[in-house]
């Protein structure tokens, strides 16, 4: 019985070669979309997942309030705080710690390959509470002895050009003694929150200096802590456990009351905003929602089509139906027939789409730095997933045609006279409106997410970004002859100007900051800002406009204890006029907890400069000091140059050259500051991609759901229409009897569509601190859009309706 019902569709589908084409394709496009945004979003909910213990894990969050009541939360913890945990709680399996001391130079032995790399120690439970893939070496013992280190599979070719390297050593220049290689990791997964190149022993620091601060570190927050716990520990109990062991054993260390929070491993990369020392691969729950709704609604549309074009040649099938009834068909076996043709016509499509899928997975992977698979090592739910929709969506797409022509009596059916119903008519417009509502809102958002990065790309930061070239500066010798190497720099023909600064604009590591206080006024507010060590090119090389007041002086000692400020951070300290006012900075946050100076800086204010983005337009203009080279406070570490357009390369090696005449082991390291920029909105890019993507989708699906209806308007109307052309109606008057009905369709969708639209993207655009308005004409322009778009699908089955002999629809009659 199912094998003939499976014969007959296909005999059907082949039948009738352009609806089937249609339908597949439309399905097939449908679910293309679903499937490569569906591996994205499991993706994303599946982070960090992958270890056995993920349910176990947690990771430590200190909740700090400072003494005037400000609130900071830091990823991270002092080294007592685990291991004293570890030792007095028996819910506590094992501990496990981070740290990152800087950059140092990596090499191997043999000095054939360097390259600079995060200096982060780890200790042994981080191989036992993870489940990070160990290719070689033991992983129960590989960071416990002094000197050993893990690489992970890409660092080792870049070393040693193979991953076979267990037993070999490199060298740190942070450290004398050779480490060995103990462990290889395979790469980090794309969706784990941790990762890194290289992880060397904690028990390789074996200075006193170190272990004399880890013995009685309770405050530092310098460890990045994750604990396991047994399965039957109450996280929130242990939490209380924990804060009482700390304040038992900190005392007054620290003025900031601490309150820390177990944070489980699994919500790290949704739910980390506002905590500092985050991983920087952190998502957004919100649009994970937004794009899993966007897929359900294009896999619908796609569904509706189907509903609508089977409907739409429904008269063509009415004879067949009505003998089938006739031979002793029940309503039940016709039902199924109907769901038979539905499921082969998916399965069909589904093939299609995997094909599809798997042909666009590599650009999409690029476009989404995902590394997204379709095969064997795909997870089994992804393909539980498809047998799942491939049903799901026989049913949806199957169900409405077989009830309602299954259910028809014959006698009618073979006299042609089928009286529809307005419900039947009713239902097939709403599904119509819904697409095109869809389609209009993701016009919208499409408008106003291209208008917005285009603001970005445009909007007046302060300073001017492009053709700045900023280098590395990595080593003591080349900082103590910054003064030489900009000379140098200065002279090559294709640089204008060049800076040294202690961070730049759009940094890419932490941006320290400072609390500040103007003297003089008895007050004894501390107020935030962030802090940049500048020389007297800085200005000129980023073409940062001096308000009032002066510039430094090239060679002037006294701008040692000089500061300009940006016109913000006047505002806050009620500073009007550069006039040597003295400020106080007692304290330094270099990316975690404010530490105090050992002693006060005293600056005077010699300058306001005019406010200038340092951050993305995500976040609002902050206080900004701007403090001579060599304060006391952050040494430099970048130097700018300006270079003119042409070959930028050969500026680039020349660059290098002087570099490597001061030092001939340092690295030459150079980012374009405005690619480092752009950075900021990648993910805003992906999403406004997406947008794209999905409203062309949703237009292309809805419009096959309108050729379809058109199609059966002009069936169910055919002899209408021969007797109209008969009695002398024009084919410009038919055509629009046809189309109206469409436009008041598309009017109505726009109706639903703009507040909805305006709702989400005014929402969208709450995450961004300087933003565009979202301008009337939008809602105009994609309401316009849809509709022509619209009206040019209609009107092809219209004209063609409208042309037709009348004398072959009149005579049956």
């Amino acid at each position: 019985m199912i094998r003939n019902y499976f014969k007959i569709a296909w005999r059907n589908l082949m039948k009738q070669k352009v609806f089937s084409f249609i339908n597949i394709i439309g399905l097939a496009v449908g679910l293309t979309s679903f499937l490569l945004i569906a591996l994205y979003i499991f993706d994303e909910l599946t982070f960090d997942s992958f270890h056995a213990n993920a349910n176990n894990i947690y990771r430590v969050v200190n909740d700090k309030t400072s003494a005037e009541g400000k609130e900071t939360k830091i990823a991270g913890a002092g080294y007592q705080v685990s291991e004293s945990s570890k030792k007095d709680f028996p819910e506590i399996k094992d501990a496990v710690r981070i740290t990152t001391f800087g950059r140092a130079n990596v090499s191997t032995i043999e000095n054939n390959n360097v390259f600079y790399e995060d200096f982060t120690i780890g200790n042994e439970a981080f191989l036992t509470t993870f489940d990070f893939k160990l290719l070689q070496g033991d992983r129960t013992t590989a960071l416990t002895a002094p000197h050993s280190v893990i690489l992970t599979e890409d660092e080792a070719k870049k070393l040693f050009n193979s991953v076979n390297v267990l037993g070999k050593a490199i060298k740190a220049d942070r450290d004398t003694v050779p480490y060995r290689i103990t462990g290889v990791l395979q790469n980090f997964p794309a969706n784990s929150s941790i990762s890194f190149n290289i992880l060397f022993s904690e028990s390789s620091i074996e200075n006193d200096e170190f272990k004399k601060f880890i013995k009685s570190d309770w405050n530092s927050d310098a460890f990045s802590t994750y604990l396991l716990l047994n399965d039957k520990a109450n996280a929130h109990d242990l939490q209380t456990k924990i804060n009482n062991l700390v304040v038992k054993n900190s005392g007054e260390q620290t003025k900031a009351k601490q309150n820390f929070i177990l944070q489980p491993l699994k919500d790290v990369h949704f739910y980390s905003a506002g905590i500092e020392g985050n991983p920087g691969n952190t998502g957004n729950i919100t649009y994970v929602y937004i794009f899993l709704v966007v897929a359900l609604f294009v896999l619908f549309i796609a569904c509706i089509n189907y509903m609508n074009l089977t409907t739409a040649r429904f008269a063509n099938r009415a004879k067949e139906i009505a003998v089938r009834k006739v031979a002793g068909a029940s309503q039940k076996n016709l039902a199924a027939q109907f769901l038979a043709e539905a499921f082969l016509l998916t399965t069909i499509a589904m093939l299609l789409a995997l094909i599809s899928a798997k042909i666009l997975l590599p650009a999409f992977n690029d476009f989404t730095q995902k590394q997204l698979a379709l095969g064997v090592e795909t997870d089994y739910r992804i393909w539980l997933g498809m047998v799942f929709i491939i049903v799901f969506v026989s049913l949806i797409s199957g169900i409405y045609p077989a009830i309602f022509q299954a259910r028809l009596k014959p006698l009618l059916l073979l006299k042609s006279k089928i009286n529809i119903g307005k419900g039947n008519i009713s239902l097939r417009r709403s599904l119509v409106v819904f697409q095109f509502t869809l389609s209009i809102v993701m016009i919208v958002a499409t408008i106003v997410a291209y208008m917005q990065m285009q603001y970005v790309n445009t909007k007046d930061m302060g300073f001017k970004k492009d053709q700045l070239v900023v280098v590395d500066i990595n080593s003591g010798k080349v900082r103590r002859s910054a003064e030489i190497i900009k000379n140098e720099f200065a002279k090559l023909p294709q640089v204008q100007d060049v800076s040294v600064s202690s961070r730049v604009p759009g940094e890419w590591k932490n941006l320290p900051k400072v609390e500040v206080k103007k003297q003089g006024e008895g007050s004894t507010k501390n107020n935030d800002a962030f802090f940049i060590g500048v020389d007297e090119q800085f200005l000129k090389t980023y073409e940062v406009a001096l308000v009032k007041g002066r510039n430094f002086k090239a060679g002037d000692a006294s701008d040692s204890s000089s500061v300009l400020i940006n016109e913000t951070a006047a505002k806050q300290l009620g500073i009007t006029e550069a006039a040597g006012q003295v400020i106080e900075i007692p304290s330094v946050n270099y990316g975690g907890d404010f530490s105090s100076l050992d002693k006060p800086f005293y600056a005077s204010v010699i300058g306001i400069v005019k406010d200038f983005n340092f951050q993305s337009l995500h976040q609002s203009l902050s206080p900004m000091i701007l403090a001579y080279q060599n304060n006391p406070i952050h040494n430099i570490d970048y130097f700018t140059a300006r270079v003119k357009t042409g070959d930028i390369s050969a500026t680039l090696k020349q660059m290098d050259v002087v570099l490597h005449s001061i030092d001939q082991n340092h690295l030459f390291e150079y980012h374009f500051l405005d690619k480092q920029w752009d950075m900021f909105y990648t993910e805003d890019k992906v999403r406004q991609t997406i947008f794209i993507g999905m409203a062309i989708l949703a237009i292309l699906i809805a419009c096959l759901g309108l050729f379809g209806l058109a199609t059966y308007a002009a069936e169910q109307r055919i002899r209408e229409i021969g007797i109209r052309k008969v009695l002398g109606s024009s084919v410009r008057a038919i055509v629009f009897m046809l189309t109206k009905d469409f436009l008041k369709l598309i009017i109505i969708a726009a109706v639903i569509a703009c507040p909805v639209a305006w709702f989400a993207m005014n929402k969208w655009l709450q995450d961004f601190a300087y933003r565009v308005d979202i301008e009337w004409w939008v809602f105009i322009a994609a309401a316009l859009l849809a509709t022509f778009i619209a009206l040019a699908t209609v009107s092809f089955q219209a004209i063609k309706a409208a042309i037709a002999n009348p004398v072959k629809s009149l005579r049956t009659e």
